[in-house]
């Protein structure tokens, strides 16, 4: 008897003609797929408008068309939050295995010219370099010089990338490990905890809150207050700055916070490291640290079970000062 091929079978996923023998994936549905991992990796369609750089309409059309095209429902969506469904979970561990399979690809027919060593592929956060635990004999250009030194030949590229792209590239295996702040990680990804990164809530001269002193800032004032929003402070331990997610000020990196907290208009927050360590922003004056100010988890994340040679050594070099119980499964 002939089985039946399932809607999720990777060779019929988007075969459209059962009797197709090989299943061909055009451009625009590999991009529906890649818009598939962003908004399973940012954990809704509006948390992946930013990434995308597109409006939530767009990726609402861009998601019902992929489900018309799979033939079934891929996630549940509305007032109780985004998850997704069992053939939606199907279907990512399909996309990972895929786009696995072109990165995989990629590097062998880049390597018919070469005789290539081991490869790393490193994401990165920005405003790492002035961090305290960066610098020294445990930290991440070491790190790497002894990858380097035990590894003869290999190649590094290092991408610096918001958050949610890391992760992203991390499950579609155009990336091998990365550095970022930590929070809930995706399925299939693990997180080794590296340091905790003091951050606090900054403004600059010209700003009123810069020569208030220590004065307690009313509920009001916080309400009102132009506040500029980075990628990394998504989960903010202050409920009284709730409101500062809906600011319309925004900077998809450190450099860019710190730019406009110079103009003396707005309040962000940055690494205190960063604001000792970079002249141009001695002047910036940290509002009430005993109450905004917050350690973030910097963590190494890569994929469970990435059996990568250059990995595995860029792991054990970054944790082997680390404690036993720094790994966190995501």
């Amino acid at each position: 008897m002939t089985r039946k091929a399932s809607s999720l079978d990777p060779q019929a996923l988007f075969a459209g003609d059962a009797a197709r023998d090989i299943a061909l994936v055009s451009d625009t549905e590999l991009r529906q797929l890649r818009v598939f991992c962003v908004v399973v990796a940012a954990g809704g369609f509006s948390a992946a408008t930013a990434e995308l750089q597109v409006d939530l309409s767009a990726v609402s059309r861009q998601f019902k068309e992929l489900e018309l095209r799979v033939g079934a429902r891929l996630a549940q969506r509305g007032r109780g939050g985004f998850a997704l469904t069992p053939q939606g979970e199907q279907l990512h561990r399909s996309v990972r295995h895929l786009f696995g399979a072109l990165q995989t690809f990629r590097g062998e027919v880049a390597g018919l010219s070469r005789q290539a060593g081991p490869l790393l592929r490193l994401g990165l956060v920005d405003a790492l370099l002035t961090a305290p635990h960066t610098a020294g004999p445990l930290g991440l250009p070491a790190a790497l010089a002894a990858c380097a030194d035990a590894l003869p030949g290999l190649q590094v590229q290092v991408l610096t990338l918001r958050p949610i792209e890391i992760e992203r590239r991390l499950l579609t295996q155009e990336l091998d490990a990365g550095i970022l702040a930590a929070h809930a990680a995706a399925a299939g990804l693990e997180q080794h905890r590296l340091y905790a990164e003091p951050n606090s809530l900054f403004v600059a001269p010209g700003h009123p809150w810069h020569g208030s002193g220590d004065r307690p800032l009313e509920a009001a004032e916080l309400e009102h207050a132009a506040f500029v929003m980075d990628p990394y402070s998504v989960d903010l331990p202050h409920p009284e700055l709730a409101g500062m997610r809906h600011s319309r000020t925004h900077a998809d990196s450190i450099e860019g916070v710190a730019l406009l907290i110079a103009s003396g208009r707005y309040a962000g927050f940055l690494p205190d490291h960063l604001v000792q360590a970079v002249a141009p922003l001695a002047g910036f004056r940290a509002v009430q640290p005993e109450r905004f100010s917050y350690a973030q988890d910097i963590v190494l994340t890569c994929r469970q079970g990435n059996g990568s040679v250059a990995v595995r050594r860029l792991v054990q070099q970054l944790l082997r000062a680390q404690p036993v119980s720094s790994a966190m499964q995501g």
